[in-house]
């Protein structure tokens, strides 16, 4: 057994068995509505893998599941760093999902001047504009989750109020990003026992963050909130999209759009940081609520930079 496996396990049994005491107090299930960033290029891909087949694979997926309404968050950029890519958005489109804005370069507001962040927000615009057509194309996915500091938040939230635009925000991630690069540079050395071992570190990382979103949204809200789960269009996430999807339905996931999720009046309350991380801490630490420590905790990724070198 490879140490990542020997690792991940005790984590996965804990993630397990806290889902399970939990579950057994719930039985009513969940909703959720998936979104995804990064569209149409998201870090590397494998050799002889294209964003063509990676969009395939996600779309498959999502298709076969049922899965409504999917947002795709773009940056825009890509189009001009791969030529060609744009066609992955034109899939998206095919298949009836609805795209969104993640500005055009994946800019961190806090980086720089807002003006900055607002004229990079407005040149990713026309590349979904000329896509989604009469349909309201103006939903921003803050990247980074990062929705201002101090010099910016209020700024921003002026901007978007006098555009029309909605946040889309997220209640559930559980860090699919950061095994991008590392599947790419195993697939270039045809490392399928570590493939085998990210896959199952990849997969108790679901299960704890499914584990935590339920239980903190309970002591958050006293109920169970509509839930919207992030993932980005990686080659490695559209690989494992197949088995995440089943995992959710598992534990009593009934897919949504986000307007469905987002009309849960937990989007709607007052905060004096919309938009910032992650829907469910910024409500508790807003409201003091201490979500504790006997949920699953995040899975351990600081291995995955030194695998597959």
């Amino acid at each position: 057994m490879k140490p990542v496996v020997a690792l991940c396990s005790a984590v996965l049994c804990a993630s397990a068995l806290a889902l399970a005491a939990f579950t057994a107090q719930a039985q009513t299930g969940f909703d959720v509505a998936i979104t995804v960033d990064d569209l149409p290029a998201h870090g590397s891909v494998p050799p002889g893998v294209s964003r063509i087949d990676v969009a395939r694979d996600y779309l498959a997926a999502l298709k076969a599941h049922n899965v409504p309404g999917v947002y795709g968050f773009v940056n825009a950029v890509a189009l001009e760093r791969e030529p060609g890519s744009g066609a992955a958005l034109d899939m998206w489109r095919a298949a009836g999902y609805p795209l969104g804005n993640h500005t055009y370069s994946h800019m961190n507001i806090n980086a720089g001047t807002l003006e900055a962040f607002e004229a990079d927000l407005e040149k990713g615009e026309p590349a979904i504009r000329d896509r989604m057509g009469k349909e309201d194309w103006r939903v921003l996915r803050f990247p980074y989750l990062s929705a201002g500091d101090e010099a910016h938040h209020a700024g921003i939230m002026a901007y978007l109020k006098a555009h029309k635009y909605r946040i889309a925000d997220v209640s559930i991630s559980f860090n699919d990003w950061a095994y991008t690069e590392t599947y790419t540079r195993c697939m270039a050395k045809g490392d399928q026992d570590t493939i085998e071992s990210m896959k199952i570190q990849y997969m108790q990382g679901v299960k704890a963050s499914i584990a935590r979103s339920l239980m903190a949204s309970q002591k958050a809200y006293g109920r169970q909130i509509s839930h919207v789960l992030l993932i980005h269009e990686g080659a490695f996430t559209a690989l494992m999209l197949p088995e995440v999807l089943t995992a959710f339905e598992e534990e009593g996931a009934h897919f949504v759009t986000l307007d469905q999720a987002q009309s849960d009046p937990a989007y709607s309350a007052p905060s004096a940081h919309q938009g910032e991380g992650l829907l469910i801490e910024r409500t508790a630490k807003e409201k003091g609520i201490d979500l504790g420590s006997d949920a699953p905790p995040d899975v351990d990724i600081s291995n995955l930079d030194g695998l597959c070198r």
